[in-house]
């Protein structure tokens, strides 16, 4: 059972417009692009196989509306989800919330996405990546991962090796996984060439592992690192 489950007051106008969305959300789906996510292992409760620009556009008619957006996100359909992220008054989403709307993220894909339009944009940001990280699922702490790589300015030392220790803990660590820690940390030293002797001690605890995707880490980000040191 969701211990996250969120309630908030229906409000009929509210809801009018979520199914309108929802009615112009399905005139625009793409059944081979569902057909092929799918096949790629890309799963959703329901999806519409939508492109990116044209939620954008949709979600362009409508002012930001905590209320609505709220709504669409949870009813967990891959479009209304994304509009819905697209649609938060960033003001109004707080660390707390934002790692309970995390938990409703069911694939690397939405959590990309979603780092992208949204957790990124919030000013509560580091303390969502701060509270992420202390949460046991693995799309929770990589959205707040991919949140971390577009902000890495912003971000403690202590936090990156947080970070890098939280993906060290995981039992089963994936090649999506492993690319978004590899991204972030190539991403932290560009951005600070001063951080790269910071990358490459946390990348040490990866170096002799008899995991594929550890190993897969320390090689990517030690052969990205050399490449700045000589730029």
């Amino acid at each position: 059972m969701n211990s996250h489950k969120t309630y908030y007051i229906e409000d009929k106008e509210i809801t009018q417009t979520a199914n309108k969305i929802k009615r112009i959300i399905r005139g625009s789906m793409n059944g081979i692009t569902v057909e092929s996510m799918t096949q790629k292992g890309i799963h959703y409760k329901e999806n519409f196989g939508v492109a990116l620009p044209r939620l954008r556009e949709i979600a362009s008619q409508y002012e930001p509306n905590m209320q609505l957006a709220t709504q669409l996100w949870f009813l967990e359909i891959r479009e209304t989800m994304i509009i819905g992220s697209l649609l938060v008054s960033h003001k109004e989403m707080h660390a707390t919330t934002a790692v309970a709307w995390c938990e409703k993220i069911p694939t690397y894909e939405l959590s990309e996405i979603t780092a992208m339009t949204l957790f990124c944009q919030m000013p509560d940001a580091i303390h969502f990546i701060e509270a992420a990280l202390k949460n046991v699922n693995p799309l929770v702490i990589t959205t707040a991962t991919s949140t971390a790589t577009r902000i890495t300015q912003k971000l403690s030392d202590v936090l990156i090796q947080n970070i890098v220790l939280k993906f060290n803990t995981f039992e089963h660590l994936t090649l999506a996984d492993a690319n978004i820690l590899s991204i972030f940390l190539t991403r932290v030293a560009s951005d600070e060439k001063k951080r790269i002797a910071l990358i490459e001690g946390l990348i040490a605890i990866f170096a002799n592992s008899t995991n594929t995707y550890k190993q897969f880490i320390f090689e990517y980000v030690t052969k990205e690192l050399e490449y700045l040191k000589q730029i």
